[in-house]
């Protein structure tokens, strides 16, 4: 039994992979999510496909984290950057993006702060809560005598800066943990937090001490990251608009497949192989329609007969049409047909009058009238 298989863009796509892709695509429906994720894969078939086509090699490479890229994500990257270009951006279109943000490319503020730390005793749900509350009645008492701050760090701070008077000194974002970072970031100066919080150490109860924002920088010293950036965003669309290029010329001349495990096969498709099965049928159309069924063949006969055409000549004209316009669902509905079919070429050929003439309704008789027989449809 032969995989089941959807096509999208020109590409034939087992079930199995497109199941697994599909939770890479969040979309409100199914059907939406699934077009998603089969347009993904069809990307990453017509862009290995186009590699192939240019013999170009390709070297996996790492990430900052150490990862590394597999070989066809390598020879795809590679067929990006060797395809699209990007126009550099102009020296206006730098100035304008400085220009519109005046509140942004800014130095990183600069933060003074001093804290308490209070560290459960143990790793347990019980302790962290016994330390919490401990916590809750410094910050009452400070309350009542801020001047004691130094005083109970000294004397309470699980933090060797205890010996500093709870002092952190001067803070940049990154020296802390993003949690406190946040919460520092958002206090007055002056002001001890109303409530501890939280860390992988402990409680902590955060005085800010000073705090002096960021100066806006100069536009020739963001000149290089504002074009970064630009250039990145000009990239990226005119990536886009390559893939879109060579979906559309893949869905023209389809027959690229996938395997189940996502690599680009070698072998021969199942759409390739009904464009193959068409074409001979346009070079033999006769033979095409006799190989039809006979309520297949009284269909076409009754629309040629309407349009003043042969049968054959419509024929004809329907296999050209559904080779220049069929959809993937078209496509796909052909591959589920003549999957395992033992009259593949005759299969293929019904669905394609179907798909593309109304169904026959003949009129019965009903009621004979002095006036005539009444006919219904």
């Amino acid at each position: 039994m032969s995989m089941a298989v959807a096509v999208f863009h020109g590409v034939e796509v087992p079930e199995s992979l497109l199941a697994s892709e599909l939770q890479n695509h969040q979309a409100p429906s199914l059907a939406e999510a699934r077009a998603l994720a089969g347009r993904a894969l069809a990307a990453k078939a017509v862009l290995l496909a186009r590699g192939r086509a240019l013999g170009l090699e390709a070297v996996p490479e790492k990430n900052s984290e150490g990862q590394e890229e597999t070989c066809d994500e390598a020879l795809i990257r590679t067929v990006l950057s060797e395809e699209v270009d990007a126009e550099p951006p102009t020296d206006e279109a730098v100035r304008a993006v400085y220009e519109e943000n005046p509140e942004g490319f800014r130095s990183p503020p600069l933060l003074e702060a001093s804290h308490i730390l209070i560290a459960p005793a143990e790793a347990s749900p019980a302790a962290v809560q016994i330390a919490q509350q401990e916590a809750r009645k410094l910050i009452s008492d400070l309350e009542a005598d801020p001047s004691g701050f130094a005083r109970l760090a000294v004397n309470k701070s699980a933090c060797p800066s205890a010996a500093e008077g709870g002092s952190l000194g001067q803070l940049r974002p990154g020296d802390v943990l993003p949690s406190i970072w946040s919460v520092l970031n958002d206090m007055d100066t002056g002001a001890i937090c109303p409530e501890p919080v939280l860390s992988e150490h402990g409680w902590h109860i955060l005085r800010l001490d000073h705090r002096s924002d960021g100066e806006r920088l100069p536009f020739d010293y963001v000149r290089p990251h504002i074009a970064m950036q630009l250039e990145a965003r000009a990239w990226t669309r005119a990536a886009a608009v390559y893939v879109d290029r060579q979906l559309a010329a893949s869905s023209e001349r389809p027959g690229l497949c996938l395997t189940e495990t996502g690599g680009l096969s070698d072998g021969t498709g199942n759409v390739k192989k009904a464009d193959g099965l068409l074409g001979q049928a346009l070079k033999d159309v006769e033979q095409a329609y006799e190989a039809l069924g006979a309520a297949v063949r009284e269909r076409l006969d009754l629309a040629a007969s309407g349009d003043g055409n042969s049968a054959t000549a419509l024929l004809s004209r329907m296999i050209r049409t559904f080779l220049s316009k069929a959809d993937d669902e078209t496509w796909t509905q052909l591959i589920s047909r003549l999957r395992d079919s033992d009259t593949p070429l005759p299969d293929c050929l019904e669905l394609i009058v179907i798909h593309q003439l109304p169904p026959v309704h003949k009129t019965h008789t009903l009621i004979t009238t002095r006036h005539g027989p009444r006919t219904t449809p």
